[in-house]
């Protein structure tokens, strides 16, 4: 059974350090992790939810998670120009792209809501949430979510 925890793994320490104490300023149970151990503490802390970027550690996650049991539900933080805000979902893992910068406050209470139905595999229900909360940044374009197979 998975817990209400959040892994964040990113190559450099110091944005790892600075989502994760958004997240936990928002009462989320967020750990931080910047090497190859991220999948080892997914397993410890019964991560449901996996904030990432494309980095070496996020690319090795992606392959190890394909081959979990249960795996938890990835948010991606892209830079990358081509980047879009999109929900990807293959069967088994659930994986939402969000272009960086983003604002860390509703990506805190996007992830605290996700938390609550992560559980349920209700991949329609993320969705949803997503283009919801996402699109509420009034910085921010609202961003064209889809589900892609």
């Amino acid at each position: 059974m998975l817990a209400n925890a959040v892994v964040v793994a990113d190559d450099n320490p110091t944005s790892c350090s600075e989502i994760v104490s958004w997240l936990k300023a928002h009462d989320i149970d967020a750990h931080a992790t910047s090497d190859a151990s991220v999948i080892r503490l997914i397993e410890d802390v019964g991560a449901r939810v996996v904030v990432c970027r494309p980095g070496s550690t996020g690319i090795a996650l992606f392959h190890a998670l394909q081959e979990a049991a249960d795996p938890p539900l990835v948010v991606l933080l892209s830079e990358a120009s081509t980047a879009k805000d999109e929900v990807y979902f293959n069967g088994r893992l659930l994986v939402i792209v969000i272009r960086t910068p983003v604002a860390m406050a509703p990506l805190a209470r996007f992830v605290k809501s996700v938390l609550g139905i992560a559980a349920r595999g209700d991949s329609e229900a993320v969705l949803a949430l997503a283009s919801e909360s996402l699109s509420s940044e009034p910085t921010a374009p609202p961003p064209q979510l889809r589900l892609v197979h």
